[in-house]
């Protein structure tokens, strides 16, 4: 069985020209239904979650799906109509035949649905590797862009295969965990330390039956690709114009360890980021704010990477208050407690 959650932690060619959206091709099943659209030659499946305002376009961590965002999506529909897609070859969108997942790609299926749906324009969030999508977009196609939202995603990942490679080592899940769906979904939750169903309806698309249980839908070389082409496409921060903001997470809990891992273990995985993934971390951070032209930074205390399951009305409520700023520049939210940053 393939379990990508190191990779997952650290993140989920052609020149794209945005035209004029069209008219709307595409038309949603319904409010929060599994709904699909063709772009170009791949098939995209999305949700839309309804709300009625500025449009809010959701894009998932590597390897998960829209239904990874079941439960945080509607707590954003206040004032806004919010849409989450899967990005190609996960979950229920179809695999290209030509295998290409660069970042010029993934950029032009967002692009696309968003002419299929008649969006001209939309403020993005993005979890984990959406980072990179999200930094294209603002650096090239910054007339579809409103605002950024980076949940744990503002990364420049050159050093991401090298900080994966020195991840301890923690046990997989044995095989009664992986005989069915609720067991796994039950086993995902507690090493997400969440409980949302959520986890399951995101499982439900990404996994599928296996010789010896369940396994992950999607090739292994999907995500080895998806996070190169991320690599090679490099966030070109001082080219963003749109406003934008950062959720940083702490680095310093054991954040995705199994359950059955043991005291020396969990220690073992405190340490490693403590002395390697947060210091990534936190010059992460200081290149977004130093380099980005409208940049807020919130760094989140004792924080994982699912920051939106475990803190979901939480970070709805900051995402929704930066959205709506008049001032979002010198935007600031700071709680008891919260480190917050700020540019300009």
């Amino acid at each position: 069985m393939r379990i990508a959650a190191p990779l997952l932690l650290l993140c989920a060619s052609f020149v794209v020209t945005a035209g004029t959206p069209s008219a709307k091709t595409c038309i949603p099943a319904g409010i929060g239904q599994d709904s699909f659209c063709s772009v170009g030659a791949v098939r995209l499946h999305y949700v839309d979650w309804g709300g009625t305002g500025p449009v809010l376009l959701l894009l998932t961590g590597l390897g998960d799906s829209a239904r990874i965002f079941d439960d945080f999506a509607p707590l954003l529909t206040r004032g806004h109509r919010v849409i989450a897609v899967t990005r190609r070859g996960y979950g229920a969108s179809s695999a290209p035949v030509d295998g290409n997942y660069n970042n010029d790609a993934l950029v032009a299926d967002i692009l696309g649905l968003m002419d299929a749906l008649s969006i001209p324009r939309a403020s993005f969030v993005g979890h984990s590797i959406a980072g990179g999508e999200l930094a294209a977009l603002g650096a090239r196609h910054s007339d579809r862009v409103e605002r950024l939202i980076y949940i744990d995603a503002a990364y420049d990942r050159t050093l991401a295969p090298r900080l994966m490679a020195g991840l301890p080592p923690l046990p997989l899940p044995d095989a009664s965990v992986r005989r069915n769906l609720d067991e796994f979904a039950h086993w995902r939750e507690l090493v997400l330390g969440v409980h949302s169903p959520a986890v399951r309806s995101n499982l439900s698309q990404i996994m599928q039956p296996g010789p010896d249980g369940l396994v992950t839908r999607a090739a292994q070389s999907t995500g080895t690709a998806v996070l190169a082409g991320d690599i090679a496409a490099k966030p070109q921060w001082d080219a963003i114009a749109a406003p934008s903001l950062a959720f940083f997470t702490s680095k310093d809990v054991p954040d995705q360890v199994p359950p059955a891992a043991n005291a020396t273990q969990r220690a073992a995985f405190v340490d490693y980021s403590l002395r390697f993934l947060r210091p990534w971390m936190l010059r992460a951070q200081a290149d977004f704010l130093e380099q980005t032209r409208c940049a807020v930074a919130v760094e989140v205390p004792h924080s994982t990477h699912y920051l939106f399951l475990d803190h979901s009305q939480w970070t709805a409520e900051v995402i929704l208050g930066f959205v709506s700023s008049e001032h979002p520049c010198h935007w600031n939210y700071a709680p008891t407690g919260q480190r917050s940053q700020r540019l300009k």
